[in-house]
């Protein structure tokens, strides 16, 4: 049996307005940014291989 990879959808881009944030020395909210951001990845991911377990 061979399972095809799901489609990927693509996450959330930082905005080049958070560069702003490096250079005002903002780097906490820069961070929760980013952690932000790869929670959400990982919960697509995590739903995308449920929905390709139940097929």
């Amino acid at each position: 049996m061979r399972v095809e990879a799901p489609e990927m959808v693509p996450c959330e881009r930082v905005n080049d307005s958070d560069e702003e944030l490096a250079l005002n020395g903002d780097l906490w909210a820069l961070k929760d940014r980013a952690v932000n951001l790869l929670d959400t990845c990982a919960d697509q991911v995590d739903a995308q291989i449920k929905r390709s377990q139940t097929k």
